[in-house]
């Protein structure tokens, strides 16, 4: 045969691909700081709580033998519940803004697909909550004496956390609108912050703070408790849930990404 048909590099494609999504982080991250009033909200919640209870509770008695005060008891479920807020909001936000822009219609007809978009959203969101929580940790160890006793455990609760509450920001983003988003989300994630273990043991529960305590919030608040050494370590089973959980939301998320672009 004269004329052979070349094959595509993969290479090529692959790089093309990463060079994709990292232009859609780009021009995301450029877009979070061009909207100024919403990257402050960002930070507001946690910087306000840790300043706070900082002032406030750190000459208190902790309510739980292992944290030294009320306040080493509260800081890793500020963390926690920082991660949360940050990550659910900011991506359900964004992806209700591609939608209604038709961004997504216009990046899944790419070579990037569905699958780069939506990877790409994920570098985004854990970004901008890095940004957070870095924001709130300096402010712990400047000013409250926050020490850090594993780096291990720290890294796990923040990138499970950040998986799962990202996880549900998509779904819930997926079925709703930028009116009823937060509704949602807030009937979602209020009950779990006041019952998450951040402000009193679950013990105090009995029966029903076991259960709690295997909620999604609640292990994560374990996992920084034992990072920052105001708690025992978690046992194996806590830090294999709070993994799956972070990975099941992310597959569940993606299945309803996929198919509310179907139905669009």
């Amino acid at each position: 045969m004269t004329h052979m048909l070349e094959k595509p590099d993969k290479s090529l494609i692959q790089r093309k691909w990463i060079g994709d999504i990292a232009e859609l982080v780009s021009i995301d991250m450029r877009q979070f700081f061009a909207n100024r009033l919403f990257a402050v909200s960002t930070f507001l919640s946690s910087v306000s709580m840790v300043l706070a209870f900082g002032a406030a509770t750190r000459q208190m008695d902790s309510p739980s033998a292992d944290a030294a005060s009320f306040f080493g008891f509260v800081f890793p479920g500020i963390l926690a519940s920082g991660v949360m807020f940050s990550c659910t909001y900011t991506i359900g936000y964004t992806i209700i803004v591609d939608r209604s822009r038709r961004t997504i219609e216009d990046l899944v007809l790419s070579p990037l697909s569905y699958s780069g978009f939506l990877i790409a959203r994920l570098i985004g969101v854990v970004a901008k909550c890095l940004l957070q929580f870095f924001a709130v940790f300096i402010i712990g160890i400047v000013l409250f004496g926050v020490r850090i006793s594993s780096w291990g455990m720290l890294i796990l609760g923040f990138f499970a956390g950040c998986l799962f509450f990202a996880g549900l920001g998509i779904f819930v983003a997926c079925f709703t609108n930028e009116i009823s988003f937060p509704a949602v989300v807030n009937i979602i994630v209020i009950p779990i912050m006041y019952f998450a273990g951040i402000f009193f043991p679950l013990e105090n529960l009995d029966w029903v703070g076991k259960i709690l305590a295997k909620f999604p919030l609640s292990v994560h608040v374990e996992v920084f408790r034992a990072a920052l050494g105001q708690g025992p370590d978690p046992s194996g089973v806590t830090v294999a849930i709070t993994a799956l959980y972070g990975l099941g939301a992310i597959v569940v998320a993606a299945y309803a990404f996929r198919r509310s672009i179907g139905r669009g």
